[in-house]
């Protein structure tokens, strides 16, 4: 049975010395038992490749075999873990866009204003590997974002769903009360790259190839991208419920986009083996809170 646990763990992580970290045992103990097993079994396992491992076809049939039992395993065993909220003093850690950390902070703070515990956000890694990865190992407890994992190893929920808008300063000198197709093509852009996809956020949702537009500048923050629309004459895109709390501050005009685009999809991602987790349970009920007191969900 632990030389299937251990096996899991390295087919998951492609890595002897990161299923160590998850497994909290050394390297050369996975090493051995993945030899272990090796023997029992007949068969080669794993492939060195790089830093890391790929496994065989004779691995990738067991794997399926042992995936779904090892899973079912790992929830019970989590289920146990006892957990409460009123002695608690425990920190979780959750990935989330910019704009998600924006909108739910506060709403959050206030949900745990009477508890020790602290739930600390941070925006995701650029690379979607390592986020999984940090997820499987669980350095973080969840994410809330855009993506929505293929693999078996990962549970979701969708919570919120937002859509795309345009903004320009309220003293913009051709643009008042209304925005055509063709005004906002004729003006220039103010891009937001979403770093880990590496496009925009106009182009990853929308519903049409767009037309080439006229850039004013890039930006990777959504606050410093308002913050430039106010001083300019060029238009930028941003998430509706984001727009419409900062529109103000910022002293910018809000309208729907003039093209059709996809509402953006927000989803809670957790590791399947903590879906009977106490702990984690009790972290996605207060992010649905919070989400419900925002009136975002």
């Amino acid at each position: 049975m632990n030389l299937f646990r251990i096996f899991t763990a390295v087919y998951r992580t492609s890595s002897f010395s990161r299923a160590a970290e998850e497994l909290d045992l050394t390297q050369s103990s996975v090493s051995n038992a993945i030899t272990r097993l090796k023997s029992t079994v007949g068969q080669e396992l794993f492939i060195r490749v790089g830093r890391g491992v790929k496994p065989t076809a004779s691995a990738m049939d067991l794997y399926q075999q042992l995936a779904p039992a090892m899973s079912t395993i790992e929830q019970v065993t989590s289920s146990f873990a006892a957990f409460d909220a009123a002695s608690s003093e425990r920190t979780f850690y959750v990935y989330a866009s910019e704009s998600a950390i924006q909108l739910l902070q506060g709403t959050v703070e206030q949900v745990l204003q009477d508890l020790a515990i602290n739930i600390v956000f941070r925006e995701p890694p650029l690379i979607e590997e390592e986020l999984q990865m940090e997820l499987q190992l669980e350095k973080v407890d969840l994410a809330l974002d855009i993506w929505l994992p293929e693999s078996a190893a990962f549970k979701s929920q969708k919570v919120m769903q937002d859509q795309l808008v345009c903004v320009a300063r309220k003293a913009h000198p051709r643009i008042q009360g209304g925005l055509t197709q063709d005004q906002y093509f004729n003006e220039k852009h103010i891009i937001f790259k979403m770093r880990r996809y590496n496009l925009s956020v106009a182009d990853l949702l929308t519903k049409q190839v767009l037309p080439a537009r006229q850039m004013h500048s890039e930006q990777s923050s959504i606050l410093s991208m308002m913050s430039v629309a106010s001083k300019s004459d060029a238009l930028a895109i941003a998430s509706k419920s984001y727009a419409d709390e900062y529109a103000e501050l910022f002293g910018l005009q809000v309208f729907d986009l003039p093209f059709a685009a996809e509402p953006i999809e927000y989803y809670m991602v957790w590791s399947h083996k903590l879906q009977q987790n106490p702990a984690n349970i009790w972290l996605r009920q207060q992010l649905q809170l919070a989400i419900k007191l925002r009136g975002l969900g």
